[in-house]
C-alpha cells in the first residue's frame, strides 16, 4: 500500500490550561490531540489497544511540523490519514487545522506504528485489518 487515505477525522475544541505563558497552545499540548485522535481511530475501527490485549499498537516514531501557532478560542480538526503499511510499519499522517477554516492547516504530525507482543516481547504483524482500512 502507497497511498495516503483518509480514515478518521476528529474534532477538538482547545483547553484553556492547554496554553503556554504566550496565549498559545503549548507545544506538547499538539502531540496529546493527535494521540488522542490515533486512539479514536483505534476505537473506531475496533482496534485493541488495551493493556490486557495479547498485541497491541505501540508509538515506535513520531514528529510534528508546525505551521502556524493555535490560540484559545479555537476547535481544531485532525485528520489522520493511513499512508503505507511496510510489513510490520505502519506509517501515518495527521493533519491539524482549524475546523472553523479548513484553509487554516496548524501543523503535519507523522507517526510510524507496530504492533507489540508483550508475552513474548518481539513486534509482530499489524492485524489484518488495517490492511483494509
Amino acid at each position: 500500500m502507497n497511498s495516503k487515505k483518509l480514515l478518521h477525522s476528529q474534532e477538538f475544541a482547545i483547553r484553556w490550561g492547554d496554553m503556554d505563558a504566550y496565549g498559545h497552545l503549548n507545544n506538547t499540548s499538539y502531540f496529546l490531540y493527535v494521540q488522542e485522535a490515533r486512539f479514536e481511530l483505534l476505537r473506531a475501527y475496533n482496534l485493541d489497544y488495551s493493556a490486557s490485549a495479547d498485541n497491541a499498537p505501540i508509538l515506535l516514531d513520531t514528529s510534528f511540523n508546525f505551521k502556524k501557532q493555535v490560540t484559545y478560542p479555537e476547535t481544531i480538526l485532525v485528520e489522520t490519514y493511513l499512508v503505507n503499511v511496510d510489513r510490520k510499519k505502519v506509517y501515518m499522517e495527521q493533519i491539524m487545522k482549524s475546523a472553523n477554516d479548513l484553509d487554516v492547516i496548524y501543523g503535519t504530525c507523522t507517526s510510524l506504528i507496530m504492533w507489540y507482543d508483550f508475552k513474548n516481547k518481539v513486534t509482530v504483524l499489524p492485524p489484518e485489518a488495517i490492511h483494509h482500512l
